[in-house]
């Protein structure tokens, strides 16, 4: 009977030596899969890395928004003065020197989301103070530098560190541009425009406004010019009669210029006296055959001015008139002479602007069977190109091309769109976004230029 006990003592404790084994080895798998667990998401594991532009830097709490330049998602990864930064030349800087729109290549601990560096990937180009460019929608191309580069649903545009829509970028504005290969990721505008509204200026409807060397326009009822930012002197003029003023337009900002201080034509005057050589040259200014042998009293203004006479190279160029008297020198170069040594000039302020000039107004091709609606924003002016066509809802006539659609409205902020008409024998209609409040009051200048 004790042998039978001892046996049945065995087999129990083999029963239970066996058992034990079960759950230490159970516990054992236990303990592997939580170690793994912390090792894929613990801060031993090995820096992660990831390419994206960045659509958002918050100096404040010192995070960086990347977004994937082929989708829309996004990452946030936040910074100290610890991550090592590099910009495109490889010099050390600050992570508030992150710009919006960057491509950047970061590595970052994917535990915690801390920043540990970042890099400009070599691939990646950048094009800084692009004023010359096109976009077309049809083909979704951006040109410019004598390229043209496609651009997609993805690309991200901005200005002033937040997100735009790409109709936002006029054609006034200072971009810079960044991608890889032929694909634009990112559309920065880095100079702006605002507008000029004018006012008691009735005297030079019909005539011509230049505003700086870049915009010369008709002169029309109820003006809104879309300018880049900056300082500009600006010429009404109409009929020999002029009235100058200097305006500073800043972004997204209107600017009125009151001209209610215009003095009449008849009162500006300047005395020209005419020094030519050699003596017996004939002179016409705006085509007229004119005697110079006494001083010959102008209205101010800008005039087209000839001297010729035979066996010499004839003069032709623009004289400005702006001054009380004046004295104007031409001399003549012998037509046998090296001209390349001699140009003939006048000693009197004359026009920069050549006969050439393509930002005049250039001729738009009309489709008159067929019409633009701008149904939004309800009761806002709206200008096509500076010309003001009505409050919307409005309707006109279609005009073919690139276009800027500018909506003003009493106490909103004015904005400007840029649209692609086609030539495509259909109406066009465009429903925009409601104008946000305006914060504070319209500037006006009255100040005449010195």
């Amino acid at each position: 009977m004790k042998k039978d006990n001892k046996i049945w003592r065995v087999l129990f404790c083999l029963g239970a030596f066996f058992m034990w084994s079960t759950m230490l080895t159970g516990c054992g798998g236990t303990e592997q899969l939580t170690t793994r667990v912390e090792r894929n998401g613990g801060a031993t594991e090995a820096p992660a890395s990831t390419e994206g532009i960045v659509v958002s830097n918050d100096t404040t709490t010192r995070q960086l928004t990347l977004r994937d330049p082929g989708s829309d998602i996004e990452t946030v990864i936040a910074y100290d003065a610890t991550a090592k930064m590099t910009d495109r030349y490889g010099q050390e800087r600050d992570g508030s020197e992150i710009e919006v729109g960057e491509i950047i290549e970061v590595k970052y601990d994917p535990s915690s989301g801390k920043l540990l560096a970042t890099d400009i990937p070599e691939d990646v180009w950048e094009y800084q103070e692009v004023n010359d460019y096109k976009f077309d929608s049809d083909e979704s191309s951006l040109s410019f530098a004598d390229r043209k580069y496609k651009y997609s649903d993805q690309t991200f545009f901005a200005s002033d560190g937040k997100a735009i829509e790409m109709m936002e970028i006029n054609k006034q504005d200072v971009l810079t541009v960044r991608g890889i290969g032929y694909n634009v990721y990112s559309v920065v505008k880095t100079q702006g425009h605002g507008y000029i509204r004018l006012s008691h200026y009735k005297d030079f409807i019909g005539g011509m406004i230049e505003v700086g060397d870049s915009v010369i326009l008709p002169v029309t009822q109820n003006m809104l010019i879309t300018v880049r930012e900056g300082a500009y002197k600006v010429i009404l003029s109409k009929n020999h009669s002029t009235a100058v003023k200097n305006v500073t337009v800043h972004n997204g900002k209107e600017v009125t210029l009151d001209f209610s201080d215009y003095e009449p034509a008849d009162s500006k005057v300047g005395v020209i006296t005419f020094d030519i050589k050699p003596a017996g040259a004939d002179l016409t200014i705006n085509g007229t055959a004119v005697a110079y042998t006494k001083p010959i009293a102008l209205a101010y203004g800008v005039y087209q001015v000839k001297v010729a006479m035979t066996g010499y190279t004839t003069y032709t160029g623009t004289l400005d008139v702006e001054e009380k008297s004046s004295t104007v020198r031409i001399d003549l170069v012998e037509e046998t002479a090296d001209t390349t040594k001699t140009t003939s000039t006048p000693s009197a302020k004359s026009s920069k602007k050549s006969t050439d000039d393509t930002s005049t107004a250039q001729t738009k091709q009309m489709d008159s069977d067929h019409t633009i609606t701008v149904s939004a924003p309800e009761g806002a002016e709206v200008y096509l190109d500076n010309v003001y066509k009505g409050l919307a809802p409005c309707t006109f006539t279609k005009v073919i091309g690139s276009q800027t659609i500018t909506l003003r409205k009493d106490g909103y902020t004015t904005k400007s769109y840029s649209v692609d008409v086609l030539d495509d024998d259909q109406d066009v209609k465009y429903s925009f976004s409601d104008l946000t409040v305006k914060e504070e009051i319209t500037e006006t200048t009255t100040s005449p230029a010195p």
